[in-house]
């Protein structure tokens, strides 16, 4: 079997699609925090009507965490953009020699890779969180 570094238009139109998923799996995720940011302030008000508890540390922490993976999110979003205008490009003028697209795909698996863990790990203990104060 045959390995080639050639980017016809099938590999060029299945990296598209992929990342074409990714963008649509960050959007979700991103629209998500919003939401978890909400629930964290429902329960530093309740805190205020029931009594303040001794994690305002663990709160800062959260919403810390929360805001960074939404800028990591919004950052990788904005290099799949520009992975996918390349590509198009690619495609239209036939540009089977572009060697960084596959490259540069690569590290966009990795990325979104590293990125989806960390966001599942975090929601993880964000929500093992909320459940243990309530």
């Amino acid at each position: 079997m045959k390995h080639t570094l050639l980017l016809d238009e099938t590999k060029c139109r299945l990296f598209i699609n992929e990342n074409a998923g990714w963008q649509n799996a960050i959007k979700a995720q991103v629209k998500e925090i919003p939401q978890l940011k909400i629930m964290l302030e429902n329960v530093q008000n309740a805190d205020i009507v029931n009594g303040p508890a001794d994690k305002t540390g663990t709160d800062i922490f959260f919403n810390s965490e929360l805001m960074q993976q939404q800028n990591e999110m919004k950052k990788l979003d904005e290099a799949i953009e520009e992975q996918q205008k390349r590509l198009l490009q690619d495609c239209d003028l036939k540009n089977q020699q572009d060697i960084d697209a596959f490259c540069t795909q690569d590290i966009l698996r990795q990325r979104i890779k590293a990125i989806e863990k960390t966001y599942i790990d975090l929601k993880c203990n964000f929500m093992n969180y909320l459940s243990t104060i309530s």
